[in-house]
């Protein structure tokens, strides 16, 4: 066995000491290097943490942006639902003066074939007021012929003419 001094260490270990120590040193190098990766690995860690923080934001974000976008498609879809009718009332808003413009151009179109109808009726009456058994026949006189402006007198005199049972113009009456 060995031997071993007052302080309760063997005296021959030199040798076992510095290997120890080695040990020890080496284990501390082996420790601060694990220490240095643990380090490094919390640092990527943290940079990770911070990144998947930042794509839950993003993810946040467009689903905000998406639930924004489904209400406006919505909203667009219903205006598109409405679009044709709202299409009607403004087309009939816009046709109801011409519809009335052309309701009174039929009434007053319908007003004057009615006038002309009866002017119609009444031309035919008074063609018939007109014929010669309604009427006093009058003997037709031809006026006079005055002087030529050569001082003559005319040929022939003019004769009396029984009036004609033909129809005279209107506005034309016996004379």
């Amino acid at each position: 066995m060995q031997e071993t001094i007052c302080s309760g260490e063997p005296v021959g270990d030199s040798r076992a000491e510095s290997w120890w120590v080695q040990a020890l040193a080496t284990r501390e190098q082996e420790i601060e290097a694990l220490r240095e990766r643990n380090r490094l690995l919390q640092s990527q860690i943290d940079l990770l943490e911070l990144r998947q923080e930042k794509q839950q934001r993003q993810i946040r974000s467009y689903e905000a942006e998406i639930e924004q976008l489904y209400q406006e498609k919505q909203v667009l879809e219903q205006m598109i639902q409405e679009l044709p009718e709202l299409y009607r009332r403004k087309l009939q808003a816009r046709l109801q003066p011409i519809r009335e413009r052309i309701a009174a151009i039929q009434a007053e179109n319908r007003r004057l074939k009615r006038e002309l109808y009866q002017l119609s009726y009444r031309l035919q009456h008074v063609d018939q007021l007109d014929a010669p058994r309604w009427k006093l026949q009058l003997p037709r006189i031809a006026l006079l012929r005055r002087r030529d402006p050569n001082g003559r007198r005319p040929k022939a005199l003019p004769t009396q003419e029984v009036a004609s049972p033909s129809v005279a113009p209107e506005g034309q009456g016996a004379e």
